[in-house]
């Protein structure tokens, strides 16, 4: 045991190690599953159990991965159980077939969250309280389909928030060529290495959902240094650079595949459409993961994902990400635009939808729900493992494996099978009719919309989709006969544009809000004198072209 490490650092930045085991990856075929449980995974943990007792890391697993490595190699998942109930080790899930959740709909994400919670359960003993969001793809309700499953803390990409957030970052690292799957050569921003929202983690992504970023800028290099490509000091020179001043915070230093310590992993696919070498044993894997967790320890201590999110003060600022984007400065639809992509994901859409026009309002609600409920389970299993990312990868001109390619037509199959099943057992059962929407009453000042779980008055955590909402929700006010919401409304969309000045998007008043500030400071009593009679805020005239 190396006892110097014993020792904590009076170094404030910590870092942060995440190995992403995920054994659902594309050309890893089953005859080579224990080989990479072993090869990979067990180094990870016996490294960390026997030679660096004192240093904190995540393991993070699918439910596939963690079912696979209970059935075949039950002495790695004991080592597993050992390190986290020695608090060493946080384990951190996953759904449970690795979909792309900005590729599904929010209620097929949670049913694959709530699959692996139940495997993690099974194995090891409790719901995690961390999940791994596969290839960081984002739209709005992805984060509110984990915190259904029950998740607190979620992986979230540091390239996206900026791209999203800061104008001249944005400028430079935003991808523009949606046709390729990879923005890994474009140039980088010079960026501050003490911005914050690199070091601290960000609350309520949603109500009771938080998470903190993990960057290319630092993921990358480790990931060439195991395929021999980048010595370790660059590595480690990388990780100083970014932990700028060493103000308190953390560092994200490694959150990729694990499969690349051991093996090697997708690596020859990816680069030079060698099919042949997959997933290859490295022997002198263990060193050099040794070499790179005393390197770490050296600059600092580690702690895990769930100790970064509770213990850093976090950022006073909303996460917000556009629609579509996935890390490595890419896009989920990618992931959707890839032959396979196109051709199942339409027949993938057409199973759910008979399942929920025909089905889904006998078996899941009323009086037979209970009775049910296996095949409503049985379904939405298949269905969501049809999704699965890594039989619709990589995109051309290189090819998918076959082994990943059956492995989805068989989830497809069953499915129907299912279908089937459902048809003969509620065959004599009529479709409920439908229940009286709840439609609150009629009014002329309601947006009608949801668009978020957050206090609406609490303007500065909206985050910008939120907060763009807000601006109609206001102006239904506005238009409204009702004279006090109508001042409603002109009070909340002045402190909406004060809002949007406040994080640089600056922009004219409409004029009727204009009206209503005049107004207001010319009356003592700061109430503006208007008529009745509803004003709708004017839009800007358009100019003319000569």
């Amino acid at each position: 045991m190396n006892t110097k490490l014993a020792t904590p650092s009076t170094n404030p930045m910590k870092y942060v190690a995440i190995f992403h085991a995920n054994l659902n990856y594309a050309f890893l075929i089953p005859e080579n599953y224990e080989r990479v449980i072993r090869a990979s995974y067990d180094v990870i943990l016996d490294t960390f159990l026997q030679k660096f007792p004192h240093a904190k890391f995540v393991f993070e697993a699918s439910g596939y991965t963690i079912e696979h490595i209970a059935r075949l190699a039950p002495d790695v998942l004991e080592k597993l159980r050992t390190l986290i109930k020695r608090g060493q080790c946080e384990f951190m899930g996953a759904p449970y077939a690795h979909p792309i959740m900005a590729n599904i709909p929010e209620e097929d994400g949670y049913w694959s969250c709530e699959f692996a919670m139940r495997v993690f359960e099974r194995h090891l003993g409790f719901r995690p309280k961390s999940f791994w969001n596969p290839e960081c793809t984002w739209r709005q309700y992805v984060p509110r389909a984990f915190r259904r499953a029950g998740v607190e803390y979620l992986t979230l990409d540091f390239e996206s928030y900026m791209i999203c957030n800061d104008r001249d970052y944005g400028w430079v690292e935003r991808n523009r060529t949606r046709d390729i799957g990879w923005g890994g050569h474009l140039p980088w921003y010079e960026l501050d290495p003490d911005c914050p929202f690199l070091h601290r983690p960000f609350r309520n992504i949603v109500p009771g959902l938080h998470g903190f970023c993990r960057s290319d800028r630092l993921v990358g290099k480790f990931l060439s240094y195991f395929r021999g490509n980048t010595p370790l000091q660059e590595c480690l020179d990388n990780v100083r650079y970014w932990s700028g001043s060493f103000k308190p915070g953390a560092t994200i230093v490694f959150a990729d595949d694990a499969e690349y310590i051991g093996t090697t992993g997708y690596y020859y696919v990816k680069y030079y459409r060698d099919y042949s070498r997959s997933f290859d044993i490295e022997p002198d894997a263990r060193e050099k993961l040794e070499a790179m967790l005393e390197g770490i320890l050296r600059l600092g201590d580690m702690i895990t994902f769930q100790e970064a999110c509770e213990t850093i003060p976090p950022v006073d600022e909303p996460y917000f990400v556009e629609d579509d984007f996935a890390w490595h400065r890419t896009y989920a639809s990618a992931w959707a635009g890839t032959p396979e992509a196109r051709a199942w994901d339409p027949i993938v859409a057409e199973l759910r939808r008979t399942y929920k026009e025909k089905y889904q309002p006998i078996v899941e609600h009323g009086p037979h729900a209970e009775r049910f409920r296996p095949l409503v389970e049985e379904f939405w299993f298949h269905l969501t493992n049809s999704a699965n990312s890594d039989g619709r990868w990589p995109p051309p001109p290189s090819v998918t494996c076959e082994f990943n390619r059956q492995w989805v037509l068989n989830e497809i199959a069953a499915t129907r099978r299912v279908l089937d099943k459902l048809a003969e057992a509620t065959k004599d059962i009529p479709l409920p009719t439908p229940p009286e929407p709840d439609i609150p009453p009629p009014t002329d000042w309601r947006y009608g919309y949801h668009f978020t779980d957050k206090n609406i008055d609490d303007l500065r955590h909206l985050n910008t989709y939120e907060l763009q909402h807000a601006i109609y929700y206001a102006h239904k006010m506005v238009d409204s006969n009702n004279e006090d919401k109508r001042r409603e409304g002109l009070t909340l969309l002045q402190r909406i544009f004060d809002e949007l000045d406040r994080r640089g998007m600056h922009g004219r008043r409409p004029p009727a809000l204009l009206r209503h500030l005049a107004a207001s400071t010319q009356s003592p009593s700061a109430t503006p004198q208007t008529s009745a009679r509803p004003v709708a805020i004017e839009s800007e005239p358009a100019s003319s072209s000569r």
